[in-house]
């Protein structure tokens, strides 16, 4: 299987499979616009550590922050905001604070957590191994960064 061609899941396949079994949820918040967001999918997202890691520990949506489209997320809609000229789900995501790229990870119980700008797939490591291996339950990620020794390249 070439995991590179899996790696991002629909919404619609995301919210199925959240309704099926209790994983994070990983969202890339990006624009086509972005240059480090392009970075980011040329480098850290084509990484063969991060690529195995995501898809066996987390579901995975790559959001538009300028689409049109809607998107319900627990029972609201959000839409494209014109006076922000970017999508009310992003705003959401971010807690208001949009840059690109967004790297936003939901955990089962549905606290959103953000982290902007490129990750290399080092500093990706911590983040995901943090939340997909349930340390976030037992601690601050300052707490957890502390003893952390990155081991993807």
């Amino acid at each position: 299987m070439n995991l590179k061609n899996t790696l991002w899941q629909s919404w619609k396949e995301v919210n199925t499979k959240l309704s099926q079994q209790k994983k994070p949820l990983l969202i890339d918040v990006y624009t086509n616009w972005c240059y480090y967001c392009k970075v980011m999918d040329a480098t850290t997202y084509k990484n063969d550590s991060v690529l195995n890691y995501l898809n066996s520990h987390f579901y995975r949506f790559k959001f538009n922050a300028e689409t049109k489209d809607s998107i319900v997320w627990q029972n609201k809609v959000f839409n494209y905001n014109n006076r922000y000229e970017c999508h009310d789900f992003a705003v959401y995501l971010t807690r208001g604070n949009i840059v690109y790229p967004t790297t936003v990870i939901i955990t089962p119980d549905g606290q959103p957590f953000y982290q902007h700008g490129e990750l290399k797939p080092d500093q990706m490591e911590m983040i995901l191994k943090y939340f997909g291996e349930g340390y976030y339950k037992n601690g601050p990620m300052e707490e957890y960064a502390k003893t952390f020794v990155a081991r993807w390249k």
